[in-house]
Protein backbone atom coordinates (compact mmCIF):
# COMPACT_ATOMS: atom_id res chain seq x y z
CA UNK A 1 0.00 0.00 0.00
CA UNK A 2 0.66 3.64 -0.33
CA UNK A 3 2.61 5.15 2.65
CA UNK A 4 0.32 6.95 4.74
CA UNK A 5 0.21 10.69 6.44
CA UNK A 6 -1.81 11.28 8.95
CA UNK A 7 -3.02 14.86 9.49
CA UNK A 8 -4.27 15.91 12.72
CA UNK A 9 -7.57 18.98 12.70
CA UNK A 10 -5.46 21.04 15.68
CA UNK A 11 -7.49 22.73 17.98
CA UNK A 12 -11.64 22.40 16.53
CA UNK A 13 -12.46 25.80 17.20
CA UNK A 14 -9.16 27.50 15.04
CA UNK A 15 -8.69 28.01 11.58
CA UNK A 16 -7.22 24.15 11.67
CA UNK A 17 -10.56 22.26 9.70
CA UNK A 18 -10.94 25.08 7.27
CA UNK A 19 -7.25 24.83 6.10
CA UNK A 20 -7.35 20.85 6.17
CA UNK A 21 -10.33 20.87 4.20
CA UNK A 22 -8.82 23.87 2.01
CA UNK A 23 -5.90 21.54 0.86
CA UNK A 24 -7.18 18.32 -0.35
CA UNK A 25 -9.65 20.44 -2.32
CA UNK A 26 -6.96 21.65 -4.21
CA UNK A 27 -3.76 19.12 -3.74
CA UNK A 28 -3.55 15.71 -4.00
CA UNK A 29 0.01 14.15 -2.36
CA UNK A 30 1.54 11.13 -3.50
CA UNK A 31 1.15 9.25 -0.59
CA UNK A 32 -2.19 8.57 0.97
CA UNK A 33 -3.66 10.31 3.50
CA UNK A 34 -5.96 10.22 7.18
CA UNK A 35 -7.11 13.41 8.83
CA UNK A 36 -7.43 12.07 12.04
CA UNK A 37 -10.09 13.95 14.35
CA UNK A 38 -13.84 14.19 15.06
CA UNK A 39 -16.22 13.97 11.81
CA UNK A 40 -18.85 16.09 13.28
CA UNK A 41 -16.89 19.40 12.50
CA UNK A 42 -17.43 18.82 8.50
CA UNK A 43 -20.90 18.09 8.91
CA UNK A 44 -21.75 19.72 5.42
CA UNK A 45 -18.57 18.17 4.09
CA UNK A 46 -18.69 14.93 1.37
CA UNK A 47 -15.83 13.37 3.37
CA UNK A 48 -15.14 9.54 3.03
CA UNK A 49 -14.81 8.03 6.80
CA UNK A 50 -13.37 5.22 7.41
CA UNK A 51 -13.43 3.27 11.17
CA UNK A 52 -9.88 2.22 10.97
CA UNK A 53 -6.75 2.38 8.70
CA UNK A 54 -6.63 -1.40 7.29
CA UNK A 55 -9.81 -0.52 5.19
CA UNK A 56 -7.52 2.26 2.83
CA UNK A 57 -7.39 -0.14 -0.01
CA UNK A 58 -6.16 2.64 -2.65
CA UNK A 59 -4.65 6.11 -2.60
CA UNK A 60 -6.84 8.94 -1.45
CA UNK A 61 -8.06 10.70 1.18
CA UNK A 62 -9.46 9.12 4.15
CA UNK A 63 -11.28 10.77 7.57
CA UNK A 64 -10.71 8.70 10.61
CA UNK A 65 -13.17 9.43 13.19
CA UNK A 66 -11.97 9.77 16.84
CA UNK A 67 -15.15 10.49 19.59
CA UNK A 68 -14.31 13.78 21.62
CA UNK A 69 -12.15 12.78 24.05
CA UNK A 70 -13.16 13.17 28.16
CA UNK A 71 -14.08 17.02 28.81
CA UNK A 72 -11.14 17.44 30.83
CA UNK A 73 -9.59 16.49 28.27
CA UNK A 74 -8.36 18.93 25.13
CA UNK A 75 -9.98 17.77 22.04
CA UNK A 76 -6.45 18.56 19.75
CA UNK A 77 -4.70 16.45 22.64
CA UNK A 78 -6.41 13.37 21.63
CA UNK A 79 -5.90 13.67 18.09
CA UNK A 80 -1.96 13.74 18.28
CA UNK A 81 -2.49 10.65 21.30
CA UNK A 82 -3.61 8.81 18.46
CA UNK A 83 -1.88 9.60 15.61
CA UNK A 84 1.56 9.06 17.15
CA UNK A 85 -0.07 5.63 18.22
CA UNK A 86 -0.31 5.11 14.78
CA UNK A 87 3.40 6.29 13.76
CA UNK A 88 4.87 4.39 16.96
CA UNK A 89 3.50 0.83 15.10
CA UNK A 90 4.86 1.89 12.05
CA UNK A 91 1.08 2.27 10.56
CA UNK A 92 1.50 5.89 9.17
CA UNK A 93 5.21 7.28 8.24
CA UNK A 94 4.42 11.04 8.59
CA UNK A 95 2.48 12.90 10.86
CA UNK A 96 1.22 16.76 9.32
CA UNK A 97 -0.15 18.45 13.31
CA UNK A 98 -3.26 21.43 12.38
CA UNK A 99 -2.61 24.45 15.13
CA UNK A 100 -3.29 23.62 18.95
CA UNK A 101 -3.35 26.61 21.43
CA UNK A 102 -0.52 26.04 24.05
CA UNK A 103 -2.89 28.26 26.60
CA UNK A 104 -5.80 25.70 25.89
CA UNK A 105 -3.38 22.84 26.83
CA UNK A 106 -1.81 24.45 29.92
CA UNK A 107 -5.29 25.82 31.37
CA UNK A 108 -6.67 22.22 30.98
CA UNK A 109 -3.69 20.65 32.66
CA UNK A 110 -2.09 19.35 30.07
CA UNK A 111 1.57 20.14 30.87
CA UNK A 112 3.16 20.33 27.76
CA UNK A 113 4.10 23.88 25.70
CA UNK A 114 3.32 22.15 22.80
CA UNK A 115 3.59 19.56 19.57
CA UNK A 116 7.43 19.59 20.02
CA UNK A 117 7.30 18.62 23.78
CA UNK A 118 4.64 16.17 23.93
CA UNK A 119 6.27 14.40 20.59
CA UNK A 120 9.44 14.41 22.69
CA UNK A 121 7.60 12.53 25.40
CA UNK A 122 5.41 10.02 23.81
CA UNK A 123 8.18 8.73 21.74
CA UNK A 124 10.46 8.48 24.14
CA UNK A 125 13.52 10.49 22.56
CA UNK A 126 16.14 12.43 24.45
CA UNK A 127 16.67 15.06 22.28
CA UNK A 128 14.22 17.08 19.77
CA UNK A 129 14.94 20.40 17.33
CA UNK A 130 12.58 22.90 15.88
CA UNK A 131 13.73 23.78 12.14
CA UNK A 132 11.62 26.07 9.72
CA UNK A 133 11.85 25.40 6.13
CA UNK A 134 10.91 26.85 3.17
CA UNK A 135 12.95 26.58 -0.28
CA UNK A 136 14.59 29.66 0.21
CA UNK A 137 14.65 29.94 3.53
CA UNK A 138 16.26 27.67 6.16
CA UNK A 139 16.52 28.33 10.01
CA UNK A 140 17.40 26.42 12.90
CA UNK A 141 16.31 27.21 16.38
CA UNK A 142 18.79 26.65 19.74
CA UNK A 143 15.90 26.62 22.29
CA UNK A 144 12.65 26.52 22.16
CA UNK A 145 10.47 28.02 24.32
CA UNK A 146 12.42 29.33 26.92
CA UNK A 147 12.70 32.52 29.01
CA UNK A 148 15.07 35.29 27.37
CA UNK A 149 16.33 34.92 31.12
CA UNK A 150 17.39 31.59 30.84
CA UNK A 151 18.90 31.82 27.19
CA UNK A 152 22.58 32.90 28.39
CA UNK A 153 22.75 30.07 30.98
CA UNK A 154 22.16 27.83 27.78
CA UNK A 155 24.87 28.94 25.52
CA UNK A 156 27.88 26.99 26.50
CA UNK A 157 30.44 25.48 24.17
CA UNK A 158 29.73 22.03 24.55
CA UNK A 159 26.44 22.10 24.28
CA UNK A 160 26.43 24.28 20.95
CA UNK A 161 28.71 21.65 19.26
CA UNK A 162 26.79 18.67 20.13
CA UNK A 163 23.32 20.43 19.15
CA UNK A 164 25.36 21.91 15.91
CA UNK A 165 26.43 17.90 15.41
CA UNK A 166 22.53 16.79 16.01
CA UNK A 167 21.49 19.35 13.46
CA UNK A 168 23.76 18.23 10.88
CA UNK A 169 22.86 14.73 11.34
CA UNK A 170 19.00 15.11 10.98
CA UNK A 171 19.14 17.21 7.65
CA UNK A 172 21.78 14.91 6.16
CA UNK A 173 19.04 11.89 6.91
CA UNK A 174 15.89 13.84 6.04
CA UNK A 175 16.86 15.52 2.68
CA UNK A 176 20.13 13.73 2.12
CA UNK A 177 22.26 16.36 1.27
CA UNK A 178 24.17 18.69 2.83
CA UNK A 179 23.71 22.06 4.33
CA UNK A 180 25.50 25.42 4.59
CA UNK A 181 24.90 26.75 8.35
CA UNK A 182 25.43 30.34 8.94
CA UNK A 183 25.69 31.11 12.76
CA UNK A 184 24.16 34.34 14.02
CA UNK A 185 25.55 36.22 16.67
CA UNK A 186 23.59 36.36 20.27
CA UNK A 187 24.10 39.81 21.29
CA UNK A 188 23.93 43.33 19.15
CA UNK A 189 26.42 43.73 16.25
CA UNK A 190 27.66 39.69 17.49
CA UNK A 191 29.10 41.24 20.77
CA UNK A 192 31.36 44.05 19.14
CA UNK A 193 34.54 42.40 19.68
CA UNK A 194 33.21 41.64 23.65
CA UNK A 195 32.21 45.34 24.11
CA UNK A 196 27.85 44.64 23.57
CA UNK A 197 28.51 40.85 25.47
CA UNK A 198 31.39 38.05 25.74
CA UNK A 199 29.18 35.11 24.45
CA UNK A 200 30.54 35.22 21.15
CA UNK A 201 34.24 35.14 22.28
CA UNK A 202 33.92 32.71 25.58
CA UNK A 203 31.65 30.19 23.82
CA UNK A 204 30.14 30.60 20.34
CA UNK A 205 33.14 31.23 18.56
CA UNK A 206 35.73 28.25 19.90
CA UNK A 207 32.55 25.70 19.20
CA UNK A 208 32.39 27.07 15.18
CA UNK A 209 36.12 26.90 15.11
CA UNK A 210 35.24 23.06 16.58
CA UNK A 211 33.43 22.32 13.92
CA UNK A 212 34.59 23.98 10.74
CA UNK A 213 36.26 20.46 9.99
CA UNK A 214 32.91 18.78 10.07
CA UNK A 215 30.52 20.94 8.15
CA UNK A 216 30.24 24.16 6.56
CA UNK A 217 29.62 26.08 8.92
CA UNK A 218 29.84 30.23 8.75
CA UNK A 219 30.16 33.00 11.23
CA UNK A 220 29.48 34.56 13.77
CA UNK A 221 27.65 37.43 11.77
CA UNK A 222 25.47 39.87 13.33
CA UNK A 223 22.01 39.33 13.58
CA UNK A 224 20.60 41.98 11.73
CA UNK A 225 22.53 40.63 9.00
CA UNK A 226 22.72 36.78 8.67
CA UNK A 227 19.68 36.76 7.36
CA UNK A 228 20.11 38.54 3.93
CA UNK A 229 24.11 36.36 4.13
CA UNK A 230 22.28 33.23 4.14
CA UNK A 231 19.93 34.00 0.93
CA UNK A 232 22.53 34.57 -0.89
CA UNK A 233 23.72 30.36 -0.59
CA UNK A 234 21.62 27.80 -1.53
CA UNK A 235 20.75 25.52 0.60
CA UNK A 236 21.93 27.73 3.40
CA UNK A 237 20.61 27.13 7.19
CA UNK A 238 20.20 30.19 9.68
CA UNK A 239 21.06 28.99 13.01
CA UNK A 240 19.72 31.53 15.86
CA UNK A 241 19.94 31.01 19.74
CA UNK A 242 16.32 31.96 20.51
CA UNK A 243 12.66 31.71 19.37
CA UNK A 244 11.97 35.36 18.36
CA UNK A 245 15.21 36.29 17.26
CA UNK A 246 14.87 33.54 14.15
CA UNK A 247 11.27 33.65 14.00
CA UNK A 248 10.62 36.81 13.51
CA UNK A 249 12.55 37.53 10.29
CA UNK A 250 11.22 34.20 9.29
CA UNK A 251 7.65 34.70 9.68
CA UNK A 252 7.71 38.18 8.71
CA UNK A 253 9.22 36.42 4.82
CA UNK A 254 7.57 33.36 4.74
CA UNK A 255 4.04 33.65 6.99
CA UNK A 256 2.53 31.89 4.54
CA UNK A 257 5.00 29.21 2.73
CA UNK A 258 6.94 28.20 6.17
CA UNK A 259 7.11 24.74 7.26
CA UNK A 260 7.85 23.55 10.94
CA UNK A 261 9.41 20.28 10.97
CA UNK A 262 10.48 18.35 14.01
CA UNK A 263 14.17 16.87 13.63
CA UNK A 264 14.84 13.74 16.13
CA UNK A 265 11.58 12.11 15.79
CA UNK A 266 11.26 8.27 14.72
CA UNK A 267 9.18 9.17 11.90
CA UNK A 268 8.59 12.39 9.72
CA UNK A 269 6.46 15.50 11.14
CA UNK A 270 5.49 18.98 10.15
CA UNK A 271 3.05 21.37 10.69
CA UNK A 272 2.24 25.25 9.23
CA UNK A 273 3.82 27.53 10.68
CA UNK A 274 1.23 29.52 12.12
CA UNK A 275 -0.93 29.10 14.85
CA UNK A 276 -5.10 28.63 15.56
CA UNK A 277 -6.43 32.15 14.26
CA UNK A 278 -9.33 32.05 16.27
CA UNK A 279 -10.15 35.55 15.46
CA UNK A 280 -10.94 34.82 11.66
CA UNK A 281 -11.89 30.91 12.14
CA UNK A 282 -15.81 30.16 10.55
CA UNK A 283 -15.41 32.94 8.36
CA UNK A 284 -14.29 30.94 5.40
CA UNK A 285 -11.07 33.21 4.58
CA UNK A 286 -7.96 31.20 6.07
CA UNK A 287 -5.26 30.16 3.67
CA UNK A 288 -4.00 27.01 3.48
CA UNK A 289 -0.92 27.55 1.81
CA UNK A 290 1.07 26.52 4.81
CA UNK A 291 -0.82 24.00 5.29
CA UNK A 292 -0.05 22.97 1.65
CA UNK A 293 3.53 23.02 2.31
CA UNK A 294 3.54 21.06 5.30
CA UNK A 295 1.48 18.08 3.59
CA UNK A 296 3.83 19.21 0.51
CA UNK A 297 7.19 18.65 2.61
CA UNK A 298 5.70 15.32 4.59
CA UNK A 299 4.99 13.79 1.21
CA UNK A 300 8.65 14.75 -0.21
CA UNK A 301 10.76 13.49 2.62
CA UNK A 302 8.52 10.07 2.85
CA UNK A 303 9.47 9.29 -0.63
CA UNK A 304 13.30 9.87 0.21
CA UNK A 305 12.86 6.96 2.73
Amino acid sequence: MNRLIAVTLGDPEGIGPEIIYKTFSRFHPRSSVIIVGNINHYRDKNIQVISGIDEIKKRGVFFLHIDKPASETDESFGYVRKVVDLARIKAVQALVTGPISKKNWLEKGIQYKGHTDLLAHLTGVKRVGMFFWTENMKLALYTIHMPLKEIFNQIREEKIVSFMRFVNSELTRLFSKKFTFFISGLNPHAGEEGHLGDEEIKEINPAVERLAAEMDIRGILPPDTVFLKAREVRDSVVVCWYHDQGLIPFKLLHMRSGVNLTLGLPFIRTSPDHGTAFDIAGKNIADPTSMIAAVKLADDLIKRK
